[in-house]
């Protein structure tokens, strides 16, 4: 039972990450571009190249969620509110 539930988040787990991939090659020529070089067989070039930026990246998400915890309950909804209309804006 437990291996069924591990499988399936990793199947939802890619399968989200494939959206995400897909639709901002969808929106931006130059993500479409480093995606077509990964699915050529460039790909260890392109990975080096994309790598460090998603570090530097996931560095501030990280310390920002470090933050948040730091934060009233009050200060964090706001940013929540903040962070749904700022979606609802580019979906628009």
């Amino acid at each position: 039972m437990i291996r069924s539930h591990r499988l399936t988040e990793i199947v939802l787990s890619a399968s989200a990450l494939f959206v995400l991939v897909a639709g901002a090659a969808l929106i931006n020529d130059e993500v479409r571009k480093h995606v077509m070089n990964v699915v050529s067989g460039d790909g260890a070039t392109e990975l080096a190249t994309i790598a460090a930026p998603a570090h530097r990246a996931a560095l501030a998400v990280a310390s920002t969620f470090g933050d948040v915890k730091a934060a009233p309950s009050s200060v964090v909804a706001f940013c929540v509110g903040a962070f749904v209309l700022f979606i609802l804006m580019f979906r628009t």
